[in-house]
Formats: structure tokens, sequence, C-alpha cells
């Protein structure tokens, strides 16, 4: 079975992603991988959880060629699936994305365009790179867990806004300016975290905005968090903002999306292999879009953990 299915491709397919965009666009997606002769079998997702479920099945049958057809939220459930099996080293598995959701932050790093056709060429090409993946052990329901991110998580007002940006996505509201919208509406009610950051030889405590730590650079639909983030330098970059007024996010808003972020004052970057965040409050965090909860968190970076087919 594993000699049968290594050199075959397995589509896994969110039929909800981009407004049932992938539900939608499957067929013309077969139609090409039928005329180009592509060996490959396929599933549709149905419900949150069950991508990480499949692929975890599918590396046991032998497959090791996985192409997410989707957004940043299936590719985080097949990271997971893939950095929580322990059947093959995750160096041998190799991820493809054909674009469907409404943020794509993974997909504008490396510059891929939402074409099917050239999505496929990629596949049949087999050039490939590596990347880092990002890992979290944080604590939930007394025991304490790991979940991986393959571009950026957060939290603080990070993690509140795309909380807030889920549920207008469960509504059917799935637009591309959605987080921005959400940062919006969630900074009325927004009130800093008090937290304690150990990174590198600081010690960072007293209440803070917020936390984005970047494997990748792009994140909420194109905004730069963490501007300086390379995927493959062996780790993370975490921009840390110190408590400030609501007026003075609103105005520097536009620094998000051109890469100025780090510009104002009290917004802090670190480059670091791992650090530890602590905190008196019940709060939780979210990767790739994901929310998880609680600390004390302990973060770090797997450098050249996974091939990319590029």
């Amino acid at each position: 079975m594993t000699y049968q299915n290594e050199n075959k491709f397995f589509f896994l397919i969110n039929p909800n992603a981009g407004n049932e965009g992938g539900e939608r666009e499957w067929p013309k997606i077969e139609e090409l991988i039928l005329k180009i002769g592509l060996n490959y079998e396929y599933a549709f997702t149905e419900a949150i959880g069950h991508a990480q479920k499949i692929i975890k099945e599918k590396i046991l049958e032998g497959f090791r060629k996985f192409v997410v057809v989707g957004g940043d939220g299936t590719l985080n459930e097949t990271v997971n699936g893939i950095f929580t099996q322990t059947e093959i080293p995750t160096t041998d598995i190799y991820i493809g994305l054909m674009q469907m959701g409404t943020g794509n932050d993974w997909a504008r790093y490396y510059g891929f365009e939402n074409d099917y056709e050239k999505a496929i060429q990629r596949l049949i090409k087999g050039n490939s790179c590596r990347q880092d993946i990002g890992k979290i052990s944080y604590h939930a329901n007394e025991n304490t867990k790991s979940a991986y991110f393959i571009n950026i998580a957060g939290l603080c007002f990070d993690s509140v806004v795309v909380k807030a940006t889920n549920v207008m996505k469960e509504r059917g509201r799935r637009t591309k300016s959605a987080y921005l919208i959400s940062l919006l509406k969630s900074l009325i009610k927004y009130r800093a975290w008090e937290l304690k950051i150990s990174i590198n030889d600081e010690i960072l405590e007293g209440k803070f905005l917020s936390i984005s730590i970047g494997n990748g650079k792009y994140s909420g639909g194109g905004m730069m968090q963490t501007p300086s983030a390379v995927i493959n330098d062996g780790y993370l970059d975490v921009t840390v903002y110190e408590n400030m007024s609501k007026l003075k996010i609103v105005l520097n808003i536009k620094k998000l999306y051109n890469g100025k972020i780090l510009e104002i004052k009290g917004v802090r970057s670190f480059r670091t292999k791992s650090f530890k965040i602590e905190s008196k409050q019940n709060i939780f965090a979210e990767t790739d879009g994901e929310i998880i909860g609680s600390t004390p968190y302990e973060i770090s970076i797997i450098p050249d953990s996974i091939n990319i087919f590029v």
C-alpha cells in the first residue's frame, strides 16, 4: 500500500472555503487533473477537525503528497495532522496548495497566483523547498497540548480579532475585508491583557495590546505584522505591541499594510527560536486563524521541517 501511494497526490477539498468555492470549483480543477493525467485521490472535509483526521489516515495508507484546495484554515489542519502523527518523518511529506479562502496569507508569501493550471504545473514539475513550522505548547482542560502553525500565530488583540472574524465567517460573511472589519469593531470594547513574556534575555511584564508571532510575513488578508519574517530562516519574528491609545491604533492602520508597523513607538520586534508567555488571566491564542488556549504558552520553531511544492 505504501509503495503504491507514495507517488500519488491526495487532494483535500474544503467545500466551504472562499464562499463555498471549494465545492463549486472542484469539478473544474478535477477536469484539469484528468486532462493532464495526474495520479490522484481526493476527499471533501465535512467539519472542523476533519482535515486533520483525514491526513493522518492517508499517511498510514502511504500518501506523501498532499494538496489543499482551500484556505489558511484547511492548511493549518493539514499541518497539524502531519505534525501530530508519528508514522514517518515530516520531512518525507510534501504540501501543495490551490488557494480558495478569503485570506490566503501563506500563499501570498510565496507569490502563488489564484490560477489552477499554474498550481497543477507546480505539482507536475515537482520543484520544492523546505520551510519551518511553528509550535505552541499550551494548557487545555488541565492538560498540556501542542498546536502547529505554518504561517503566523498571535494573542491578545490579534486573537480577539481572529475569533471575531471566525464568527463572521460562520455566519456566511466570508469577505477579504473580514479581518479589518473585525479589527475595528473589536477595538471598541478591547482592554489590554496583563502578560509576562520571557524572550531571549529579556522579561517583559505589564499590559500589552497585541503579540504577533511570525513564521511568515502576512496575516489578516495582507497585513504585515511581522514584516521582516523569513519562512525558512530557523527563527520566529515576534512583534510585541505595548498598550497604546485606540486613536493611535486607528491612525496607524495603514502601517499594518505597508510594512512600516515597526516604526511606531511602543512596537518592538524580536527574532527568537523559542520564548514563553505567562498570564494570570484565562487567555487564548490563534494559530493560522484557529483558536487555542490557554497560558502558559511555550512557543518554538521547527526548522526545515516540511516540503512545499513551489
